[in-house]
């Protein structure tokens, strides 16, 4: 699956995070990452996030697309391309 996430954590966090994204998913802009997980990926991934941010006032969005050819984007101004690291 394709997945999109978007954090809004206290910036007491926003590094650990950005570190735990950046490990699965392609960073994007300031808070979006986007990428193919598997089921194994994914049920880690947000085991780890789970351990770090404060649900009590953090958030996380997760956006589920089935296969990356199902996804239009487009973008206006400076478009950023990151590498992906595993």
């Amino acid at each position: 699956m394709y997945y999109i996430i978007v954090y809004d954590v206290n910036e007491k966090r926003v590094r650990k995070v950005h570190k735990i994204l950046k490990r699965y998913l392609h960073w994007r802009q300031r808070s979006v990452f986007e990428g193919e997980l598997t089921r194994a990926q994914l049920s880690m991934l947000l085991k780890r996030l789970s351990k770090v941010i404060d649900e009590s006032e953090d958030s996380i969005l997760i956006y589920t697309i089935k296969s990356k050819s199902c996804l239009e984007s487009s973008h206006l101004g400076m478009f950023q391309d990151c590498e992906m690291i595993i």
